[in-house]
């Protein structure tokens, strides 16, 4: 139906909008997607199609349905961060539930207790900034990677992280030839990335440079410029592979404090290393650990913690287990959770392994892990691409009795374990 269509133009009314909070308009019976769109607007719509590549909408705005809600940002539509400031915090809730309550109701005939944001702005507590000749410092603009939208404050980090901001924008601009150029590969400086804890006033710094610029003049002097200008608690350098595109991830040089920072997490402190992945909105995520603290039962021995990091949730609910198994693949955060918990509870039988759970090799631990007992709580908190099909494979023949992981991406998958 679509190689019909290709090179006509086309108008398409948006119907509605989807749980990713892009409209959805049809072309005889081809579906598209428009981002920062709403039921009502009318587009013309190009098909087009290059070679060995699937086909692709050009799409022109014909007519805008009126707007209720002005976006916060100016550079909303040109940032790729965002993509539903044009739409108020109430219906972007909506937009996002209404499939996630089906299925629950369809698949399990339950409906399930939903818990809007405790904040919608200033909430998260890490963000990464790309730097670009210029200087540009800013986000990726919306559907390029090559493209960057300089930025001089971001909506929903802190307001500590904002204003480190504006001390580094101020610091880069005198040094115009530092940032790394992708196309001519020059220069040294890639990320900037600001970690700031929530429950303590710790902030994080972390300038992310290609390998060469280690040991030089040139980073000699800027390391003193940093350490004048920046009031960050830890400030680290960070050096990997020039055409590496990953943010604080390397060999590192402490300038200032630690290689972590300090969280408190319902009571518990945190040490949460500069390269490992924490809840980036703790303030949100206590409604869970809240329901996890109330429906884990007493009389079970084991928790086994998939995708554990630093021991987040085993620190938490360790007080109900007498063993606790973590398993993660980065090795730094694996340490800070076996010193954790050793210190917090020596009594526990509590082990923390080096396993990458994306890989086959996965598999066969994984099966005598989650076979040993009828007594164990599993709890695993995967990034977005999920659980992986080798932690699937284990758990259809487990004795795991209660099982706490994040539903919205099994559900679409239609990959549900559990009985």
């Amino acid at each position: 139906m679509l190689d019909k269509n290709t090179n006509l133009t086309h108008q398409s009314k948006i119907e509605f909008v989807n749980s990713n909070l892009r409209g959805i308009g049809f072309v005889n019976n081809t579906k598209i997607e428009v981002p920062y769109s709403l039921p009502g607007d009318v587009y013309n719509v190009t098909f087009f199609k290059k070679k060995r590549r699937k086909p692709s909408a050009k799409l022109e705005l014909v007519s805008q349905t009126q707007r209720s809600f002005i976006p916060p940002c100016s550079a909303f539509t040109k940032c790729g961060g965002c993509c539903a400031q044009h739409i108020s915090y109430q219906d972007q809730f909506r937009y996002k539930t209404s499939s996630l309550l089906e299925s629950y109701k369809k698949d399990f005939e339950i409906v399930p207790t939903l818990y809007p944001a405790q904040k919608t702005f200033y909430y998260r507590n890490r963000m990464d900034f790309a730097v670009f000749p210029g200087p540009i410092v800013g986000q990726r603009e919306a559907g390029s990677f090559r493209h960057i939208v300089d930025l001089e404050t971001c909506l929903i980090q802190s307001k500590e992280s904002n204003e480190e901001l504006y001390r580094f924008r101020n610091l880069i601009s005198k040094f115009p030839n530092l940032p790394y150029d992708r196309k001519s590969d020059s220069g040294f400086l890639k990320y900037f990335t600001l970690r700031k804890a929530k429950n303590t006033s710790e902030l994080m710094t972390i300038l992310t440079f290609v390998e060469e610029f280690k040991n030089t003049i040139e980073e000699k002097e800027f390391e003193n410029v940093c350490l004048k200008s920046l009031k960050a608690d830890h400030i680290l350098f960070c050096f990997n592979r020039r055409k590496g595109e990953i943010s604080a991830t390397g060999e590192i040089k402490i300038l200032k404090g630690m290689d972590s920072y300090k969280e408190l997490v319902c009571g518990k402190e945190f040490r949460v290393p500069f390269d490992s992945f924490f809840q980036p909105n703790p303030e949100g995520f206590q409604p869970i650990l809240d329901f996890m603290e109330k429906e884990i039962p007493d009389s079970f021995d084991h928790l086994v913690d998939l995708f554990c990091g630093s021991g987040f949730f085993s620190r938490i609910f360790a007080h109900k287990f007498l063993k606790i198994t973590g398993i993660d693949s980065i090795e730094s955060s694996l340490e800070i959770a076996r010193k954790q918990m050793s210190l917090d509870f020596p009594k526990i039988d509590s082990s923390y392994l080096k396993v990458d759970l994306f890989s086959k090799h996965s598999s066969s631990k994984l099966k005598v892990l989650f076979s040993s007992s009828d007594k164990d709580v599993l709890i695993a908190d995967p990034p977005r691409a999920g659980l992986g099909e080798f932690v699937l494979d284990a758990l259809k023949d487990s004795k795991v009795s209660y099982f706490f992981t994040f539903l919205v991406i099994l559900l679409r998958k239609n990959q549900i374990y559990g009985s």
